[in-house]
């Protein structure tokens, strides 16, 4: 296994690498400055299609999206204790925020801060916009009832589930200045004081 994670700063192949530095694996990181006129030309299609970070190689496999990513890394690459086996009581939970922390509320705000800052691809209608951001404060209120008596989305503790909505809540606060309350702001904080999200995060603007 030979894998290179192609990455751009404070985009989602922050998941990808915060996973990689979590499980202890090697790999080959290529960083990219986020360029637009880039990602769309030939030369970063050969690497992903899409035009998008992440791209993760292995070896002739290409993986792109970056939830899948964390899931191929953990089934190929495992066995590791931030994956949950189907056999756990919190199984249902952990898939749930894996992928809600994507679909539920990181979608919504890449169409919300595209939105507000009038970018072509993601400009939408007001009311759709207003939707979206009813959408992310949903998901904060079922994450401030997960968090109840919880240090981590899970009783066990820590998991890839926390990494992947790890970065969403970052995306939140960077990019549409999202509040969060004491208890999700204390979580996102016990999150981003781990080594890893730490060493994952490093190469952000100051």
């Amino acid at each position: 296994m030979s894998l290179t994670l192609f990455h751009s700063p404070g985009t989602r192949s922050i998941r990808a690498l915060w996973l990689l530095e979590e499980m202890g694996l090697p790999y080959e990181l290529k960083s990219i400055k986020y360029d637009g006129a880039y990602f769309a030309s030939d030369d970063f299609r050969a690497i992903n299609p899409m035009g998008k970070v992440p791209a993760l190689h292995d070896n002739g496999e290409l993986i792109v999206e970056s939830t899948a990513i964390m899931e191929y890394l953990m089934q190929r690459c495992g066995p590791t204790p931030l994956s949950i086996a189907p056999d756990n009581p919190e199984y249902a939970a952990y898939l749930q925020w894996l992928h809600m922390a994507e679909a539920g509320m990181a979608s919504y705000i890449a169409v919300s801060f595209g939105h507000s800052f009038g970018k072509a691809p993601y400009k939408v209608t007001d009311e759709f916009d207003a939707y979206c951001r009813f959408q992310i404060t949903k998901a904060l209120e079922m994450l401030e009832s997960r968090l109840e008596g919880r240090d981590y989305l899970l009783s066990s503790g820590f998991s890839a589930a926390d990494i992947s909505l790890g970065y969403t809540l970052f995306f939140a606060k960077a990019c549409t200045g999202t509040k969060f309350t004491e208890t999700v702001g204390t979580y996102f904080s016990r999150l981003c004081a781990r080594p890893a999200c730490q060493k994952a995060m490093a190469d952000l603007p100051k």
